[in-house]
């Protein structure tokens, strides 16, 4: 009941005429010559043909199905035993057909894969998905390696996780979920999508409005989940942010859509933004005309309008609060 495994009947063989004779066994051995009857010197035993007992003739217990199994594992086993003994050319010969009889086997059997089913996919192209189950060279469900298959799968840019099941017979379906995108990374003339964990799906699709923050600079990509994340928290900036610009693969410049930049320092963006979002000559400064804000120097910070030499430097968050009380 419920099994999985469907036995098919060989085809009937044309009758043959019923006669007397016991069917003819073959088998081969060498020959030898026939010994001769010894002579009869009236101490034999002779016993009458019709008081001879006949020994019953031993029937098979097993069904033809076993036997069929056990003639063709026996016929395998000898093809390995004579591959063994050709040489290296032959050997591999020999190899190959009996890999191409076993799938043949296999694929009549109900084990062949006849059908790829995909679904989850949006972006994903659906030729990558099949060239990672590597169909040319797999054809049965006992050359497909699943985890193998997976890894290839989700190697794919925009696959984040991936399911394989097979369903008998002769079917695969495949269950993806693609990756969420975060931002655009203006690189060069491309605009790429990145996800939250900076990486790279692919090219912006035409006729697409993403509503995206941007990121620029070589290796902006790797870096930008941090700083993403961290102007999140400071909804002045975050709504009014244009791009994020890596300068030289160290540190973070941030256009603003008004036209004012903010300068962080390397290794230290978190800080650099709440000291800008803490000082209040600061926020006064970005609500105004076009600046830019250095605070890549600890504790102080530089306002400069447009691309004049420093016109304000602010005080710290802690003058600030002294001069309060």
């Amino acid at each position: 009941m419920g099994s999985r495994f469907w036995w098919r009947a060989l085809d009937a063989q044309s009758p043959e005429p019923v006669t007397s004779r016991p069917p003819v066994r073959m088998f081969h051995r060498a020959l030898q010559p026939r010994k001769a009857s010894p002579a009869n010197n009236g101490l034999t035993l002779q016993i009458p043909r019709g008081d001879r007992r006949r020994v019953p003739r031993k029937t098979s217990k097993h069904s033809p199905l076993a036997l069929a199994s056990a003639a063709i594992i026996a016929a395998l086993g000898a093809t390995s035993a004579v591959a063994f003994s050709l040489s290296d050319m032959t050997l591999s010969e020999a190899r190959s057909s009996f890999d191409d009889v076993s799938t043949r086997i296999m694929i009549s059997a109900g084990f062949g894969i006849d059908q790829v089913g995909l679904t989850g996919q949006r972006y994903t192209i659906d030729t990558d998905v099949f060239d990672a189950l590597d169909l040319i060279n797999v054809r049965t469900f006992a050359s497909l390696d699943t985890a193998a298959a997976l890894k290839r799968i989700e190697r794919i840019s925009w696959v984040d996780t991936a399911q394989i099941t097979r369903v008998f017979p002769g079917i695969v379906n495949i269950e993806i979920r693609e990756r969420i995108p975060a931002a655009i990374w203006r690189r060069g003339d491309k605009n790429l999508l990145i996800d939250a964990t900076g990486r790279t799906l692919g090219p912006v699709p035409p006729a697409t409005n993403w509503a995206l923050p941007q990121v620029a600079g070589e290796g902006a990509n790797a870096d930008a989940p941090l700083l993403l994340a961290a102007i999140s928290t400071h909804h002045e900036i975050a709504s009014r942010l244009s791009f994020a610009e890596r300068i030289a693969e160290r540190r973070w410049s941030i256009a603003l859509k008004t036209g004012s930049r903010i300068e962080l320092a390397a290794d230290r963006e978190i800080e650099g933004l709440n000291y800008v979002t803490s000082n209040a000559t600061l926020r006064k400064a970005l609500a105004g005309p076009a600046v830019t804000i250095d605070v890549r120097t600890p504790g102080r910070a530089v306002i400069r309008s447009g691309a004049t030499v420093a016109s304000h430097v602010a005080e710290p968050v802690s003058s600030q609060m002294r001069a309060a009380r």
